[in-house]
């Protein structure tokens, strides 16, 4: 079997995790503290001060532990060519009255209204999510027993959205390159001359 037959063969579509810590009051507490220690070094030290600093320092490294207990890693895979062209066309870019398309759909040539939440959906493959956990993540309307519809607010601050649907978007429409990591270089090289 020729070599590219033997790539082809084994090729698998492009992945990528995305940490998320889905305790956004810890990261918030975390922020607070490293601007009151910031302040505190910056006045002049003395043993009081010198004190507040630690505690300071002790206490983020407490939250630093329960915020990485908290992340969740969200495994991302890219859509095969075909699947990808028919998922964007289920996501047209509105057109208004006056005939022109919506200016924001325009620019990407999606609905981007309901064009994030579904690539997020449709490109996370771990963990596995059922209907109200995507619910309860992204948010969205949510029909009781009753028939009553109820507006689920979702658990994602904008940015942890954005950062799954770039990562979403960049496997399927950005270059994939191989992945260099400076540290493991080092650590590589730093063995191999001992």
């Amino acid at each position: 079997m020729s070599d590219i037959k033997k790539r082809i063969k084994n090729a698998r579509l492009p992945e990528k995790t995305v940490p998320v810590c889905l305790r956004g009051d810890l990261v918030a507490e975390f922020e607070d503290l490293e601007r009151r220690l910031e302040e505190a070094l910056r006045t002049p030290a003395t043993s009081a001060e010198d004190d507040r600093s630690a505690v300071i320092a002790e206490r983020m490294e407490e939250l630093r532990s329960q915020m990485i207990e908290e992340t969740t890693s969200f495994r991302l895979r890219a859509m095969p060519k075909p699947r990808w062209r028919e998922f964007i066309g289920e996501h047209p870019p509105r057109q208004l009255e006056d005939g022109e398309l919506d200016e924001r759909d325009r620019l990407i040539g999606v609905n981007v209204d309901t064009f994030y939440d579904a690539l997020i959906r449709q490109s996370v493959v771990n963990p596995a999510l059922d209907e109200d956990d995507w619910l309860d993540l992204l948010g969205g309307v949510r029909k009781g027993e009753d028939g009553v519809e109820e507006e689920i607010e979702g658990v994602l601050t904008s940015r942890q959205f954005d950062e799954l649907a770039d990562a979403a978007w960049a496997l399927n429409r950005r270059e994939i390159s191989v992945p260099f990591s400076p540290a493991a270089s080092r650590m590589t090289r730093s063995s191999a001359t001992e």
